[in-house]
């Protein structure tokens, strides 16, 4: 699948998912987003540790919001390139789009979005200082050396 095709997926994706999670690896963190709403509870957006596994992600979430019962289905995007990217192309505002179209007030997704974006563009930020430091990588070179 070329990245075009991978894309339209996506917005796709969103647009017809109730729930999704965007998961970044490189940054241990996720960005889930739940449509359902009622009276009392609004839509979420929340950026979360990454999960093991998509059933521990349903789980959490069906936790977190117990009042809309179980998850039939879930959007998983993953997303290995820079946040920036992630903006550029399109996917965060066609997240917010979506939550406005869950009756979600622009001001308030915009709110929410911005709030989550920082948040990534924090952890993104922290994950490069640790890998120019070294703090949780090893170097190639040093690697090779220990493996002679």
């Amino acid at each position: 699948m070329d990245e075009e095709q991978f894309m339209m997926q996506i917005m796709a994706g969103i647009d017809e998912a109730e729930v999704m999670t965007v998961f970044f690896p490189l940054l241990r963190r996720a960005l889930v987003v739940d449509t359902r709403s009622n009276r009392q509870v609004g839509p979420l957006i929340e950026v979360m540790p990454q999960a093991g596994s998509m059933e521990e992600r349903v789980a959490m979430i069906e936790r977190k919001r117990p009042q809309f019962g179980r998850i039939h289905g879930i959007l998983g995007v993953p997303w290995v390139k820079t946040i920036n990217c992630f903006v550029e192309v399109g996917i965060l505002g066609r997240i917010e789009q979506r939550l406005v179209a869950s009756e979600m007030s622009r001001n308030e997704a915009d709110r929410v979005c911005t709030a989550a974006l920082n948040e990534l563009r924090q952890a993104e930020y922290k994950e490069m200082v640790a890998m120019i430091k070294g703090d949780g990588y090893e170097a190639l070179w040093e690697r090779d050396r220990d493996e002679d």
